[in-house]
């Protein structure tokens, strides 16, 4: 870092988390895109350095922000989105304590070339620092990788709001509607149903592809017909396919022997197991057990580290140690359920890739 008699001004230094205070995170912001990309940066900057405590006070701050880490090769769109940069607001407003504030936080923005690499310089007062640094004990905190995989500005603010509660173990959170839009700077024009549509699922489904997040909310207060309070709900993908894997172990408990025989012999279909493999999972419960765990969590993406899932599927019900049975040798006979595997039309429809809840819904009775 170097200092002058105007303030700090820093070298660029990418970090893989961004801290920015709360108050940040809910204000309202004009920016664009690419203008929030630009912002994005500067806050890795400003908040890994508040993190460390390296922001002197009453001192002006200055990054130079590399335009690589924008673009390859368009230049011109880098630098309209920093012209607009310098003349966007943000705001937050308090209105249980009648606070406001009003700030336009870069009014400084030029652009330089040095060794053949082009940069945008900007400086922000100190006066402006605390809005974005003030971390305190509650701060927003969020992965940048993942914020720059977002395409959507709406994306990339409600992924900060979720952040900021998901960052201390909140998963549920609530927001009045009008305040949301407010916030999130959506056109006065929109409807609910245009905020709902362009705003919440767009922000959704990227959420998801991206991010491995996904948000649910649902509406908690109405005046009328009008939906005047939402409630949110984020969990991880990881989140989520646990809950698959004990939702599916919930439900095979209800299944009588007859089914989890039958059960396991589909389930067995799907993997490079021999005849007397099967059969010695068959007349082990244990085994059984560990089978449909297993297969539970193929299916619902708990293991994407395995390749080989029949091979890691014999090492965990110790089938590599076992030895085929001799020709003459007299096996045990297998469990046999009280009904017919000759295949129906039932067990045609059940055959396939099919999540192993799926398979418990036709073993079932349509009463249970």
């Amino acid at each position: 870092m170097k200092e002058d008699s105007a303030g700090q001004l820093t070298i660029f230094e990418r970090h893989s988390t961004n801290y920015q205070s709360n108050i940040f995170t809910l204000s309202r912001q004009e920016f664009t895109e690419l203008e929030k990309k630009i912002v994005i940066l500067v806050v890795n900057q400003l908040g890994n350095m508040a993190v460390k405590g390296k922001i002197q006070p009453d001192r002006n701050l200055e990054f130079s922000i590399p335009y690589a880490e924008l673009t390859k090769n368009h230049h011109s769109q880098v630098t309209e989105a920093a012209e607009g940069l310098s003349k966007k607001r943000i705001s937050y407003k308090d209105e249980a304590k009648g606070e406001y504030i009003f700030v336009t936080p870069f009014p400084y923005v030029s652009s330089r070339i040095e060794n053949n690499r082009r940069y945008i310089d900007i400086k922000v007062l100190a006066d402006v620092v605390p809005h974005f640094a003030a971390l305190g004990k509650r701060f927003t905190k969020y992965e940048l990788d993942v914020m720059w995989s977002l395409s959507s500005i709406y994306a990339m603010r409600i992924y900060e709001i979720m952040c900021m509660h998901y960052h201390v173990q909140k998963n549920t959170f609530r927001f009045q509607v009008d305040e949301l839009r407010y916030i999130l700077n959506c056109p006065e024009s929109y409807r609910y149903n245009d905020f709902v549509q362009y705003v919440l699922e767009v922000s959704q489904r990227e959420l998801k592809q991206k991010a491995e997040y996904v948000l649910d909310w649902f509406p908690v207060q109405k005046v009328g017909k009008k939906v005047v309070e939402l409630e949110f709900v984020v969990k991880t993908l990881k989140h989520l396919a646990t809950e698959q894997v004990e939702n599916d172990e919930a439900r095979l408990a209800t299944l009588d022997p007859n089914q989890r025989v039958i059960l396991g012999y589909q389930v067995m279909a799907k993997y490079a197991l021999k005849p007397w493999q099967k059969d010695h999972i068959i007349t082990e419960p244990g085994l059984l057990d560990t089978l449909f765990r297993l297969h539970s969590e193929f299916e619902n993406q708990r293991r994407p580290e395995v390749k080989d899932k029949s091979k890691y599927m014999a090492r965990s019900l110790g089938l590599d140690k076992l030895k085929a049975p001799r020709k003459n040798q007299i096996v045990p006979p297998a469990y046999e359920p009280q009904i017919s595997f000759t295949p129906t039309p039932t067990d045609k429809r059940i055959k396939g890739d099919r999540p192993v809840s799926d398979i418990i819904n036709l073993l079932l009775p349509k009463n249970s």
